[in-house]
């Protein structure tokens, strides 16, 4: 009897674990976050990793930029109050003219639209230095990304982490406002977007066919805590 209500006390522990974890993974047709490259797109049943992904094909543009809605629930809102750590996504190019891209540098975007989604002018946002990832290269399948959220960082005006730039329009994308705070934007997080190439940076206009699978936001003890968890079930009836 003891064993039991411990498994069931685990069991419903894991469920609410579990929980703090948000993901599209595109399964049966469905588009969770309404995720998008700026074109419409088309979530293929096969082919994917695994299975169901979001396909654009025809995209022309300097580079893609892969976004969520504005206030898509579970990707946006105040990741200081949710204790989101960490984001991860996984990317595939299978064709474009801009035979470079798997040269140009990728990274996640946190942006503050300040409750204007329509008007560009007053937003502010963050990102950890591109440098440290690089695009899909044409053809080389899927791509695995895995970005460590500082949500727990307390910073002065212009302060960022260690290893993170920021921007606005004004100021421009790699130079942070000096009236800003990190809080600003990572408790006001409106849209979540994935950038092929560093912000601060142009490119020409080329052609893609591209594909996005498994986009992750996790909450603080998510994964570790569920895997252990499972790892504590199996270990009671040995």
């Amino acid at each position: 009897m003891r064993k039991v209500m411990i498994l069931a006390m685990i069991l419903t522990l894991a469920v609410a674990v579990q929980a703090q974890t948000t993901v599209a993974d595109f399964e049966g047709g469905e588009n969770y976050g309404a995720w998008s490259f700026g074109v419409p797109g088309t979530v293929e049943d096969t082919g994917g990793n695994p299975d169901g992904w979001l396909h654009a094909d025809g995209l022309d543009a300097p580079f893609p930029v892969f976004r969520s809605a504005f206030g898509a629930e579970g990707f946006t809102g105040d990741y200081v109050a949710t204790g989101v750590n960490h984001i991860s996504a996984d990317f595939q190019c299978l064709d474009s003219s801009n035979q470079w891209i798997g040269t140009f540098m990728f990274c996640v975007f946190l942006r503050n639209d300040m409750g204007t989604p329509n008007d560009q002018l007053d937003d502010i946002y963050v990102y950890p230095n591109p440098e440290n990832w690089t695009c899909p290269d044409i053809g080389e399948g899927w791509k695995h990304y895995d970005f460590d959220i500082p949500s727990d960082f307390v910073g002065g005006p212009g302060e960022l982490p260690d290893g993170w730039l920021g921007g606005s329009y004004y100021t421009g994308n790699a130079t942070f406002p000096e009236d800003a705070v990190w809080q600003d934007v990572i408790s006001n997080v409106a849209r979540l977007e994935f950038w092929w190439n560093h912000p601060d940076w142009a490119a020409i206009f080329s052609s893609f066919d591209v594909g996005a699978d498994n986009i992750v936001v996790e909450r603080q003890g998510g994964v570790a805590t569920q895997q252990k968890t499972l790892s504590g079930v199996k270990a009671l009836f040995e």
